[in-house]
């Protein structure tokens, strides 16, 4: 098509924007005043688009139309759009006939799949190479820090659910439970003796996360990016309101959060080095303090560092000393923490049903529609009387049933092998409706677009539950600041709860951008590496999910930001690398 006039290349583009913005449109939404202005713009993207794609894209040179990489792109460029589709795609009402509906979806479906195309392309391309600064760390710290002190002003000291107050609680009374990781409520003991206020907690993530966020950026910039581009890149990240309003979250999943983020940026380093960065002990060190954060600061961290440190071990295996000495190291620390120190403190454990979430929804699910047996009956009555089933079911949540007063988790818990065996049973009887449940409670993990009522997302709060026993209560200092930042909040969840304020929009992301490092530095195996923590983190949430809280899955965001940045490194750093 190269040969063609201008105009005809013009008239073209022209005809294909239109109808790709059509079909987009109307997947998602019907025509109104807004969208037609979105329409507008979406029309000249895909113009733009598709004159330079007619006009100068060689398919033939193309990287990816080579054997080695088409076998790979092409079943990932074909499955996919589908998978993104059937995650955002909304309820479709407005499509009136069947007709219009397979149009909108085949037409849909293209224009993903040459996005998706031109975007790998691009991405393989892109090189954004540029000078350094001595003076670089400071900037990609200070711009985050000052940005997210206006939350911790705005907000001040604090904000926290019963989850946070039960933590304070225990860290003033010592009165120990492992419900909410022990660890994590310690570091909060040591910390309000420095200041007796949620507000020590609050300054303590807003440091750690402008901390870690200069350290990845300087890690990235050490591999030649520019450092102006990642400094501006630096203020959108300042500007991202779910990474400001969770620094001043007091939830164990923020602090979390941001060591499983580091872990991914320590596992860059190590990628990019081809290991050499384990020769200095400074580096060591910083992994060992990572990684018993990781596995202390949830309870479903320490898999997540199980799977890694056995991968590093078998990918890195010339640097397997340190390796080895990090991960039994570790291993051996949690060990003794988790047994003889616990019982010596006499903590109390993490009850069962914090565990069974899942098939607790799935048997819920199946009590209420399905077919069982009578020994199956049977025991799910001695669980929860068989009316409280139906009564309590909320498809999107557990939390309802668990903390009805009339779910007997210590029944489950005196024979765990009877519940396992009885809700299995069920769930091969039931598999549809066992599906149902498992993915109407993980929504939140995998759909982009929030389900019709009653689903939801809970992603932030901007007080201290009021009237709590301990007398904790925010401050407004600047009525103005607090105003503001608020409605700053809301708008972007108004306007943006399927992109910004749903975790699974940046699942996609980090998939798509991995996938698409692997194939620009070489088909390297190590680069899944660097976005496997925070997958294992997804997965492990997707099988203990109580709620569709955003906080569970918060590690997403900064993680996907982060592998924006890496995109702009220079093919060639990778070219003479070996594992």
């Amino acid at each position: 098509m190269t040969n063609l006039s201008p105009f005809i290349r013009l008239m073209v583009s022209a005809v294909v924007s239109f109808i790709a913005t059509a079909g987009i449109i109307s997947f998602y939404e019907p025509f109104y005043p807004f969208t037609m202005f979105i329409g507008a713009i979406l029309i000249c993207l895909f113009m733009l688009l598709a004159y330079r794609a007619i006009t100068s894209f060689s398919w033939n040179n193309s990287i990816l139309f080579s054997r080695s990489y088409l076998k790979w792109i092409l079943p990932f460029g074909l499955i996919f759009p589908v998978l993104l589709m059937a995650s955002s795609a909304p309820d479709q009402s407005h499509i009136e006939t069947y007709f219009m509906l397979m149009s909108v979806y085949l037409v849909t479906y293209l224009v993903y799949v040459c996005l998706l195309f031109i975007g790998i392309a691009q991405l393989i391309q892109l090189d954004i190479s540029g000078s350094s600064s001595k003076f670089s760390f400071l900037v990609y710290f200070v711009i985050p820090f000052l940005a997210w002190l206006v939350y911790f002003i705005a907000f001040f000291p604090a904000t926290m659910t019963p989850d946070s107050l039960s933590q304070w609680g225990q860290a003033h009374s010592y009165d120990w439970s492992n419900w909410h990781p022990l660890v994590h409520t310690w570091l909060l003991t040591v910390l309000v003796q420095i200041w007796d206020s949620p507000g020590v907690l609050a300054l303590f993530q807003v440091f750690m996360m402008a901390l870690v966020w200069a350290y990845g950026m300087k890690s990235i910039e050490k591999q030649g990016v520019s450092f102006v581009w990642l400094s501006l890149f630096t203020v959108l990240v300042a500007a991202w309101p779910v990474l400001g309003i969770y620094s001043v979250s007091l939830w164990k999943d923020v602090l979390y959060s941001i060591v499983l983020f580091l872990f991914c940026v320590l596992t860059f380093n190590i990628v990019f080095s081809r290991g050499t960065w384990l020769t200095q002990k400074s580096n060591l060190l910083l992994l060992f303090i990572t990684s018993l954060g990781v596995a202390f600061f949830r309870h479903n961290g320490f898999p997540v560092f199980l799977v890694m440190g056995i991968l590093l071990l078998i990918v890195f295996r010339k640097h397997w000393k340190p390796l080895c000495a990090n991960f039994i190291a570790v291993l051996a620390i949690y060990i003794v923490v988790t047994g003889p120190i616990f019982s010596a403190l006499d903590v109390r454990p993490t009850e069962a049903k914090e565990a069974l979430g899942i098939p607790t929804q799935q048997m819920a699910n199946i009590v209420i529609n399905g077919d069982l047996t009578e020994d199956q009956e049977a025991y799910v009555s001695n669980v929860m009387p068989l009316p409280m089933w139906e009564k309590f079911y909320h498809p999107y949540k557990v939390d309802p049933i668990k903390f009805s007063g009339e779910y007997d988790d210590t029944f489950i818990a005196n024979d765990l092998g009877a519940f396992l065996k009885v809700w299995s049973g069920m769930v091969i009887q039931n598999p549809g409706l066992a599906m149902e449940a498992f993915l109407k409670e993980t929504s939140i993990v995998w759909q982009m677009h929030e389900p019709k009522k009653p689903g939801y997302t809970s992603n932030f709060l901007t007080y201290i539950y009021k009237d709590n026993e301990y007398g904790l209560e925010n401050k407004i200092f600047f009525p103005s600041i607090t105003s503001n930042v608020k409605e700053y909040l809301e708008d972007s969840e108004k306007n943006f709860l399927t992109t910004i304020w749903r975790p699974a929009s940046y699942l996609f992301a980090i998939v798509f951008l991995t996938f698409t490092a692997w194939m620009k530095f070489y088909k390297r195996a190590s680069m899944w590496l660097i976005s496997l923590p925070v997958l294992l983190n997804i997965g492990s949430v997707a099988a203990t999910l109580p709620a569709q809280d955003f906080r569970y899955l918060f590690s997403n965001v900064p993680v996907a930001l982060f592998l924006i940045a890496m995109m702009w490194i220079g093919q060639t750093k990778m070219r003479d690398a070996h594992e």
